[in-house]
């Protein structure tokens, strides 16, 4: 089996969904169809969430890359496409350092070489990835719900109770909603209100980073009588001694990490960031931090400096988290509680019990099973 040909397009993500920092209501992301010569075997591949679509570089240079490799160069002894040797193709005459775009480029094309590996196998992405890295795995995993972002009314807490009432009726019991772009008397009614729905503990804040560590203080000492999950990216992604201050001030545990796209970037945040192995959490986007090969030696990094694998929960509501999480053991699966999302909702409908789901046998990913991801590969496939 060899590649024959990959076809990428950008797709709308567009909503009137925001946060602190930013709007959806031009939000992109990239697509790819990984073909081969075999006609019934290809891989998907879809962008996170966040960072708009990576079509010209995907074009340019990561996919003619993978196009231009030798007959058999991205295959393992067994035939079966090898990820990690695309990953190094693509990587090719890259120097070090500047992660930032390309790391997405990579990680959209990574997902797609993953799937159709799966598919080669006949076997769900979790156990293909965890059989590759040498990890046992598990389909069952804990996962939470993301929803909470602001709509046309900031102070209308309806639209809000809604959404977590109806997760928590669907399983869920853990949440995460946006705060910081509102005035803070609105943002405390608007977790009042989610607390009645999750109750103390489980419910998590994120600011999107669009707060300075002096703001930071102020809110957190405004938020210390509500039991909070977590406070996610309480300053600018990069202010590693921002966020250290803040670790050092305040026990609230803290999820931080899905700006940052490579393993030098976690390097860094774990020297200076001040975070603490026994409540925080790591966030890092797995898509956009040129996928798995990346992506476990970030794992492997804070794992030498005694961190558990049980402390990383990787952004986005994204089935590729989904899975590797399940693969190799890590704590929380984001999902996005609204299914009509191209990143929302689980495979098949898989039910949540108690805050936990049990991954699909279907082969890959399973994209298939979620509708509306599925058709933003319509024009791909046809």
């Amino acid at each position: 089996m060899n590649i024959t040909g990959i076809r990428e397009k950008t797709v709308s993500l567009a909503s009137g969904l925001r946060n602190a920092g930013i709007a959806y209501d031009a939000m992109t992301a990239s697509a790819v169809v990984v073909e081969t010569d075999d006609s019934d075997l290809v891989g998907l591949g879809f962008d996170s969430v966040g960072r708009y679509g990576h079509g010209a570089l995907l074009r340019e240079r990561f996919i003619p890359r993978l196009l231009d490799a030798a007959p058999g160069a991205l295959l393992d002894p067994d035939g079966l496409i090898d990820p990690a040797a695309a990953w190094r193709a693509m990587m090719a005459n890259e120097k070090p350092g500047g992660h930032g775009e390309r790391a997405g480029a990579v990680g959209v094309l990574d997902m797609a070489l993953w799937d159709l590996r799966a598919r080669q196998r006949g076997a769900p992405a979790w156990r293909t990835i965890a059989d590759y890295f040498g990890t046992s795995g598990a389909p069952a995993v804990a996962v939470y719900g993301t929803g909470g972002h602001y709509g046309a009314d900031a102070a209308d807490t309806g639209p809000l109770r809604a959404t977590l009432t109806d997760a928590h009726a669907r399983g869920f019991r853990t949440f995460k909603i946006k705060i910081g772009g509102a005035p803070l008397a609105t943002d405390l009614a608007r977790i009042e209100a989610a607390l009645d729905i999750a109750g103390p503990g489980a419910l998590a804040l994120d600011t999107n980073g669009v707060w300075e560590p002096a703001t930071a203080a102020e809110w957190l000492v405004a938020l210390a009588d509500y039991d909070i999950a977590w406070i996610e990216e309480p300053v600018s992604p990069l202010d590693y001694a921002g966020l250290a201050a803040i670790a050092g001030r305040f026990p609230v545990p803290i999820g931080t990490g899905e700006n940052l796209f490579s393993c030098d970037d976690a390097r860094n945040l774990e020297r200076h960031g001040g975070l603490r192995p026994d409540r925080d959490w790591l966030q890092f986007d797995i898509s956009l931090s040129y996928g798995l090969p990346e992506f476990v030696r970030i794992v492997d990094c804070f794992a030498s400096k005694g961190w558990s694998a049980r402390r990383f929960a990787p952004h986005a509501g994204h089935v590729l988290a989904l899975h590797t999480v399940a693969a190799l053991g890590l704590g929380m699966a984001e999902v996005t509680l609204d299914a009509a999302l191209p990143i929302g909702g689980l495979p098949g409908g898989a039910p949540v019990e108690d805050g936990r789901v049990t991954l699909p046998d279907a082969p890959g990913f399973g994209i298939e099973e979620l509708p509306a991801l599925h058709a933003c590969f319509a024009d791909l496939l046809a």
